[in-house]
């Protein structure tokens, strides 16, 4: 080998190991970081009780205790809060935290779908700094709730972690269908499908592309065109084809569901849990309280 190479590849060998050598030693430091906050109340989940100067010890990005107050520590940061009451995060199970409540409707036409991942980046940040450390993210454009979860799960960007479905499932012009421009737009949503073989093929994709969880459409909704909250829209064959199809693969399932048959037959399939519900009848209670896991009330 040439000299000339033979130095400069062992210098570039030379370079690379001190770079490793101090990228391991700050890691370690990282680690090894002890952070102490130290509350004058702290709310007990377990026990529903509040307790009183409380410490939690964080070493790195891991809480290691959580106790009696211990004596300050010189080598440890200490954040003092006398006042306060400390709570573990709090958990949203319905959000759509890549949409802008100001840009809905025919507005909202003109958002794409990069736009649209970094409204969530956004909303990601406001969410976790509002104390919500786990939210499930319910219908998104593009599989735009994916890719912010991966950048979040990656350290790319801060927000809380994310339990996402992607787009919606939903029969064609129905809620969660593209159904606010004409004919002559030929417009459809990733999630629209008809049948059950359609719908099984539905799932299956929206899998691939990475949903967590699947969300279903089972009755019309409001912000959107030419549908009504009370119908419901996949027959219930259609329904039990996603859940048997989503179960299989390990995913659980979330219904959009207003109307009182919508939310009858979206129990009867065997739904991990139903979104909205608020015009539900007696008979629809009942099923939803015999089959149905949890019920999530958000009004929209």
């Amino acid at each position: 080998m040439n000299k000339k190479i033979a130095v400069a590849c062992l210098g570039m060998w030379v370079l690379l190991a001190v770079e490793c050598g101090f990228a391991f030693q700050a890691a370690q430091e990282q680690a090894s970081k002890r952070v102490v906050v130290r509350a004058g109340r702290l709310l007990d989940v377990k026990t529903g009780k509040t307790l009183t100067d409380q410490a939690i010890v964080i070493e790195g990005d891991k809480i290691v205790s959580v106790g009696p107050a211990p004596a300050a520590s010189a080598s440890a940061t200490t954040i003092n809060l006398p006042n306060a009451t400390v709570l573990p995060g709090l958990i949203d199970a319905h959000t759509h935290i890549t949409f802008d409540p100001g840009q809905v409707g025919y507005s909202g036409l003109g958002v794409s779908i990069p736009r649209e991942a970094l409204v969530g980046a956004k909303n990601a940040r406001i969410t976790l700094e509002a104390g919500f450390t786990t939210v499930r993210n319910v219908g998104a454009r593009g599989f735009s709730d994916v890719a912010l979860r991966d950048a979040i799960n990656a350290g790319d960007v801060p927000g809380p972690r994310m339990l996402v479905s992607g787009p919606a499932l939903s029969i064609t012009g129905g809620h969660c269908d593209n159904n606010l421009l004409p004919f002559e737009y030929h417009a459809s949503s990733e999630g629209a499908a008809d049948g059950i073989e359609a719908v099984q093929h539905k799932v299956r994709e929206i899998i691939k592309y990475g949903a967590d969880v699947i969300k279903i459409c089972a009755t019309g909704g409001v912000m959107s065109k030419g549908d009504d909250p009370n119908t419901s829209q996949f027959t219930l064959e259609e329904m039990k084809a996603i859940v048997a199809e989503a179960h299989r693969l390990g995913r659980k399932v979330a219904a959009h569901a207003h109307g009182a048959q919508g939310v009858s037959w979206a129990s009867e399939a065997g739904v991990d849990s139903v979104e909205h519900g608020h015009l539900m009848d007696d008979a629809s209670v009942a099923a939803l309280k015999k089959t149905v896991p949890t019920w999530c009330p958000r009004f929209i």
